[in-house]
């Protein structure tokens, strides 16, 4: 491990405005879905969306972490591709989850569905890091 220096170039790179998407769009998905009441519980009451607000939640934590970590120029591409592709497999099933969910209440309030596009693009965003970490997309 060399010494610890501001790794700038890390904000210009692919990745690193990947990572900043994705900080972005999880504070708009835990305020849209942890802004509504749902009948007295809160947004990790429901399983669908306590699922995916919970996932959402804990992955703007790690997001953040790496996102510090990459700018310090600290690199743990392995503990990276782990998390990515499983955040990319459980944003894929949180996805399926908030659609079922907005499908069966039937729901044309558009925080809720703008949560479920939000979290498909953070789908697609974990899908792409991933590509960029196994060398099949260019950073």
């Amino acid at each position: 491990m060399g010494e610890i220096s501001l790794n700038t170039h890390y904000l210009s790179t692919n990745r690193g405005i990947i990572k900043i998407l994705q900080i972005i769009a999880g504070f708009i998905i835990c305020s849209l879905l942890c802004s509504q009441w749902y009948g007295g519980r809160s947004c990790f009451g429901e399983g669908r969306l306590g699922f995916s607000s919970g996932l959402n939640f804990v992955c703007v934590i790690v997001n953040i972490v790496l996102f510090i970590l990459n700018f310090l120029n600290i690199r743990a591409w392995g503990l990276e591709r782990i998390y990515t592709v499983i955040c990319t497999i459980l944003f894929l099933i949180a996805s399926i989850l908030i659609v079922w969910f907005v499908i069966e209440v039937n729901s044309s309030r558009g925080w809720l569905i703008a949560s479920a596009v939000l979290i498909i693009v953070q789908f697609f965003l974990f899908l792409w890091d991933l590509k960029i970490l196994q060398g099949e997309s260019p950073n």
